[in-house]
């Protein structure tokens, strides 16, 4: 085996720890979301989310809080934070539509929990109530742009998947009657498959060389 072989075969298994990781890591954030949909959502969601949020633990969950609407809502910023996080890597990859794409769901980490906590109506920032639901239209908008700047690198589904990233934030919220809990659990299905079928990254320069240079010695 070469020197260049041998430093491939090293880089692989670091490149796929890192893409199991982000996998593991959106598959938690929408599992979040989902998990945390009837904490916030019991009387606003679909008729299976009011009967969860009667249930154990949800029932629970939501009477050791004095707002469970507000903290747990705000909470919701963590899946966009480990969604966001976990695609970013592989949206870089997609042209500046992906990297944007990436920010404006990492965005949602901010966005939400400035918006439950300017619930009550003498808040002053209570105008900001509601925000992520104009953020997840514009997330869906820019999946559009992430689509057409990807490239023939990514499977051809995996960009019509882009495309289709606002029709899929749709089905979150029609699945569950609300948002942005809904749109997020579906958004983590969607960040699986982008992950999992994203172009892999080249070796590094410096590893590159160094391989070069072994292998010339």
């Amino acid at each position: 085996m070469t020197a260049l072989e041998s430093a491939r075969t090293r880089a692989r298994p670091a490149g796929r720890t890192t893409r199991a990781g982000r996998l593991w890591l959106a598959g938690i954030g929408g599992a979040w979301a989902l998990f945390s949909t009837p904490l916030v959502a019991g009387d606003w969601g679909a008729k299976w989310i009011e009967a969860l949020s009667l249930a154990e633990p949800w029932r629970s969950l939501r009477d050791v809080v004095d707002e469970p609407y507000i903290v747990h809502g705000a909470l919701g910023g963590l899946s966009f934070l480990a969604i966001g996080l976990a695609l970013l890597p592989d949206l870089r990859r997609a042209g500046w539509g992906g990297t944007a794409l990436a920010w404006l769901v990492l965005a949602g980490a901010l966005v939400t929990p400035v918006s439950y906590l300017s619930t009550p109506v003498d808040a002053p920032t209570h105008a900001l109530w509601g925000s992520e639901g104009p953020l997840l239209i514009v997330i869906g908008i820019v999946g559009v742009l992430a689509a057409i700047t990807a490239g023939p690198r990514w499977p051809l589904w995996a960009r019509i998947l882009l495309g289709c990233t606002l029709p899929v934030l749709i089905a979150g919220l029609l699945a569950t009657g609300y948002y942005p809990h809904g749109p997020l659990a579906t958004l983590a299905l969607e960040a699986v498959a982008l992950i999992a079928a994203a172009p892999r990254a080249t070796a590094p320069a410096s590893a590159a060389a160094d391989a070069d240079e072994a292998h010339s010695g």
